[in-house]
């Protein structure tokens, strides 16, 4: 990977059944580089950015964030990696709790681990 990419994307694909989402893209994202992503509805944006940030798997290709492999190194990439969606990801039927709990399990955060997080975090913000 070269210095300069804080991503590299190479040759991703990612089928959902006969449905091919993503058909093998390759791009990076210089470090310090502003990046956005557009296009029409159902062109893959969705499902590039969960590869992306590793909450699904490609079929084929590879993915890194500041060096790491996002497969192999998930923890040390994601740990680099921010996202600022167009609309929220709270799901307003949940309580808080149950967003960061939800959230927690998205990232294989272990049971009590996550609790323990999603206290301080309530407990944080409660106090504000």
């Amino acid at each position: 990977m070269s210095s300069e990419n804080a991503i590299e994307i190479t040759d991703l694909t990612k089928r959902y059944g006969d449905i091919l989402a993503v058909d093998n893209i390759t791009f990076h994202v210089q470090k310090d580089e502003i990046f956005g992503f557009l296009g029409p509805n159902g062109a893959g944006k969705t499902t590039t950015i969960r590869l992306l940030t590793g909450l699904t798997r490609p079929a084929l290709g590879t993915i890194k964030v500041a060096g790491f492999d996002m497969i192999r190194e998930s923890n040390n990439a994601k740990e680099r990696l921010g996202v600022v969606p167009e609309v929220s990801n709270i799901y307003d039927e949940m309580s808080a709790w149950d967003n960061l709990i939800f959230a927690a399990q998205l990232y294989r955060v272990s049971k009590d681990e996550r609790e323990n997080r999603a206290k301080e975090l309530l407990k944080l913000f409660w106090t504000l």
